[in-house]
């Protein structure tokens, strides 16, 4: 689905919970549609930021051989090394070092970004310059082995948002058949990747931006008559997307984000994917006969829905469909999703 590279980052540090990071980088500056400049832009101007106010370091063990003592002696090495006869012994220190895990994904995302081929060439050039400035940070394969090693404690902060945005440029590349270059494909492209960014995106926005329900993402309990069943720790999980409460009311939301939202009966006249509505009201007549209240179902569209609000009542369960358009000035998405809360608080509570 075509969703603006500025709105793209804007969903990008919602769903991360990263809102410090909305205003550090000028998205609007950038042109095009090409998600790896937002990425490369984002990861020079954070890394930017971080060498103005220091580079965080880290004690590494580093071994060397002298005629001092220095922390551990290292007596294998020594003698093996023949290193008495000499007058010399190994030993091995902790140094203070820039060489450490986080840094160095962040500059082996940086790295690989400046070699696509679709990268904007002045872009390119900076971070090939800023990773130039970095000659004592190792330069590593942009691998799951390289983020292993990243432990972000509480005075590290800083480095979140950016070790993510490293982490998703990892998952974009793909070797090439040839297996020589890797070929960047942009998350976008892909429905489940960017039904996983709605769906917390919109989540965090409401924990953050409204404040009439209590957002959480519980499990539905199965109504299962247990004189009658099996045991019930064989039933799959019904994982909600997101659900709000407050007082006697629960409403929850399913939110779904597909290049082709809609089916087409045989007459061409679009209809709502059944699969969807199914999901939905399966939640919603299984957390009213264990709960004892019906609560209201919304389906959220990323823009391509059908484009008018809906709302019907199915066995007893009052179920709303509603599209927020991602393709529109972000302020407008804030204005929209918030109006969609105050709507929701404003619905009649279900007997």
């Amino acid at each position: 689905m075509a969703v603006p590279i500025q709105n793209v980052y804007y969903l990008l540090c919602y769903a991360w919970d990263r809102l410090d990071a909305l205003d550090s980088v000028d998205v609007g500056a950038l042109s095009g549609d090409r998600i790896e400049n937002l990425l490369g832009k984002v990861l020079h101007a954070g890394v930017s930021h971080l060498m103005r106010r220091g580079l965080d370091r880290g004690y590494l063990p580093v071994e060397q051989e002298g005629r001092q003592l220095r922390a551990k002696v290292l007596l294998v090495e020594t003698v093996q090394r023949l290193l008495l006869q000499q007058g010399r012994v190994a030993c091995r220190a902790d140094e203070l070092s820039h060489d450490v895990p986080h840094n160095r994904v962040l500059k082996a995302a940086m790295r690989e970004l400046a070699r696509l081929p679709g990268i904007d060439r002045e872009l390119g050039l900076d971070i090939k310059d800023l990773c130039r400035r970095l000659p004592e940070v190792s330069d590593v394969e942009l691998s799951p082995a390289a983020f292993r090693g990243v432990q972000l404690s509480q005075n590290l902060v800083r480095y979140a948002f950016l070790v993510e945005v490293a982490r998703l440029v990892a998952g974009c590349l793909l070797p090439e058949q040839a297996g020589r270059r890797k070929v960047f494909r942009s998350f976008t492209s892909s429905d489940q990747q960017m039904g996983a960014l709605f769906e917390a995106f919109v989540r965090n926005f409401l924990i953050r931006e409204q404040r009439q329900f209590s957002v959480a993402r519980p499990k539905v309990p199965w109504a299962v008559a247990e004189a009658a069943s099996s045991d019930p720790r064989w039933l799959p999980d019904m994982q909600t997307d997101i659900s709000l409460s407050r007082q006697s009311q629960t409403i929850i939301v399913e939110t779904k984000c597909y290049a082709k939202a809609l089916q087409q009966r045989i007459d061409g006249a679009p209809k709502l994917i059944s699969e969807h509505l199914y999901q939905l009201l399966t939640y919603l007549t299984h957390h009213a006969r264990s709960t004892g209240s019906a609560p209201v179902g919304v389906l959220l569209y990323a823009g391509l829905g059908p484009g008018q609000p809906l709302h019907y009542e199915l066995g007893g369960n009052m179920v709303l469909v509603r599209n927020l358009d991602l393709d529109q000035p972000w302020k407008l998405i804030h204005r929209d999703l918030l109006s969609l809360a105050e709507e929701l608080a404003a619905w009649p509570v279900a007997a």
